[in-house]
């Protein structure tokens, strides 16, 4: 079973500290589905962009050792993406990040390089959402499902310049689009690159 024993802690509820990345880290060829894993390599990252059932029991402190070995067949590994509900209690959104902080934290410590995610709710979790993610890393995040429901399209906006002031990103990989009404003001603090989501690439793949 993996812990955090050796890991940091910050803030009043005591969220785990991700370490720094490796300053030489490649750039992802593709960002690949936890789901879709086993067709990763080592020139790609495997993300957690999908239903939260898909993945989060295979999180759990005393499963996640057993698939380290999938995770590793590729090059990293973004920070899970436990869905932060807007409407949810404060401490549900509370125990979200503290889950994603802690996966990272113990996949950092099997030897994974991991790329920090991302993620809000809404403006009360602006606070939280994003301690113990260190600065100048290349992070990601994820349209994809985030910004053609309206209301869901604007806690993204609402909460995206708040994040890139915060952790200040040398780089943001985006699973999805990047619509230039949201991410237009800031091309010009940070680079953005834009992934085909799992349906683009099927898609594909059909053609």
């Amino acid at each position: 079973m993996l812990s955090l024993k050796d890991a940091y802690f910050i803030g009043k509820d005591e969220y785990p500290v991700l370490k720094p990345q490796n300053k030489d880290m490649a750039i992802p060829f593709q960002m690949v589905r936890f789901s879709d894993r086993k067709d990763a390599s080592l020139n790609d990252t495997i993300v957690f962009y999908e239903w939260d059932k898909k993945f989060e029991s295979n999180l759990q402190e005393s499963k996640l050792e057993r698939i380290i070995p999938s995770l590793k067949k590729a090059g990293s590994v973004v920070q899970p993406d436990f869905s932060i509900y807007a409407d949810a209690p404060l401490h549900l959104q509370k125990h979200a990040v503290f889950e994603k902080n802690r996966v990272a934290v113990e996949l950092q410590s099997q030897g994974i390089e991991v790329i920090p995610n991302l993620s809000w709710g809404d403006e009360r979790s602006y606070e939280f959402a994003f301690l113990g993610i260190p600065k100048d890393q290349i992070c990601a995040m994820g349209t994809y499902g985030q910004i053609h429901d309206p209301e869901k399209r604007k806690l993204f906006k609402d909460g995206l310049g708040i994040a890139l002031d915060i952790v200040q990103p040398r780089l943001v990989l985006v699973y999805g689009g990047i619509p230039d009404d949201i991410f237009g003001q800031y091309k010009d603090k940070v680079e953005f690159i834009s992934y085909p989501t799992w349906r683009e690439l099927y898609a594909k793949k059909a053609c």
